[in-house]
């Protein structure tokens, strides 16, 4: 009777003490928020969040932990790399790595790429240890394609739901290989960016060239350079330049009194002064690709009296507004 009695109070101070320090591990994963992302630009955007493991002892667990959290395929990809944020069916492609190099990149064990290992010790006092991991978002570069809708900054988004795991197992001296830890948990987070409207534009000299005869009107082009956010509308307006009018255009010479009229026109027709929309003027309307747009600009030297001869010239600025 002693026996059994003695039998059952360790079993019961087992118990207690499992239930009281049970041995587990849990994973959290803070969103990651990239800053505002301008596909005009080109250029990589990068962000970090916090990947964080907690693990808790029990009375006779073993001493060292380890954590292998897995990242799988998340709602808006198809692909482990790039992932891909998604608005609608538009997305903008991504990665995550634990380290700033981008190398290697954030995966998962069960398709062959490579988890975050985090590597946790009991603390000689107290049960429970918790380890911060770093992880770099990073938007690829050269994505000038990507759309906005509606003309406005435009949310995309992926969330890991269901296919974010982490594995992990208690040892004494050696670590465990990921593919020998049999206990799993689960983890959420969401990863955000904001693609902005944006818009570049240069322009190329207009050239009339040498004229001797002004009895009849030259002719010339030039192009100004526009590239645009994806979906973007804009729309571009010529001032009046620094001798004239937007209705009423004039090359000056290096003295600043002789004058010949000009005109600049949306069209190759030319019946449409490109202006800013005053005084019977147009302006030019377009929607942005992303890429580079070339738009012409038609310009003419009217029949006129010849003016003494001479360099003429004016500046014209363009604006662009979207």
């Amino acid at each position: 009777m002693k026996t059994l009695m003695a039998a059952l109070l360790l079993a019961a101070l087992w118990l207690g003490g499992n239930g009281a320090h049970a041995q587990t591990c849990t994973v959290s994963m803070t969103p990651i928020t990239f800053p505002n992302f301008n596909p005009v630009l080109g250029a990589s955007v990068t962000q970090t969040g916090t990947l964080t493991a907690t693990c808790t002892w029990g009375l006779l667990t073993p001493g060292y932990a380890r954590v292998c959290v897995n990242l799988g395929i998340g709602g808006g990809s198809t692909v482990q790399d790039p992932r891909q944020m998604a608005n609608g069916v538009n997305r903008l492609q991504y990665r995550l790595s634990p380290n700033s190099s981008m190398s290697p990149l954030w995966g998962s064990a069960a398709n062959g790429s490579t988890p975050v290992i985090i590597d946790l010790t009991q603390p000689l006092l107290g049960s429970q240890a918790t380890v911060n991991q770093p992880i770099t978002g990073q938007i690829l570069s050269g994505q000038y394609t990507v759309p906005t809708t509606n003309n406005a900054t435009t949310a995309y988004s992926e969330t890991f739901t269901g296919v974010a795991t982490f594995d992990y197992g208690f040892s004494i001296l050696v670590r465990p290989a990921c593919s020998s830890l049999t206990t799993r948990g689960s983890y959420n987070f969401t990863v955000r960016a904001n693609v902005t409207n944006n818009c570049t534009i240069s322009a190329s000299p207009l050239n009339f060239g040498s004229m001797a005869d002004f009895r009849s009107a030259r002719l010339a082009n030039t192009t100004l350079a526009v590239r645009c956010t994806n979906n973007d509308a804009y729309r571009i307006r010529l001032n009046g330049g620094q001798n004239g009018t937007v209705s009423q255009r004039y090359l000056r010479d290096a003295t600043g009194t002789r004058l010949v009229r000009y005109d600049l026109h949306t069209s190759a027709d030319r019946t449409i002064p490109w202006g800013d929309g005053t005084a019977g003027t147009a302006f030019v309307t377009g929607t942005g690709t992303g890429n580079i747009q070339q738009v012409q600009v038609y310009g003419r030297v009217p029949a006129q009296t010849a003016p003494p001869p001479g360099q003429y010239s004016d500046v014209v600025t363009a604006t662009i507004e979207f």
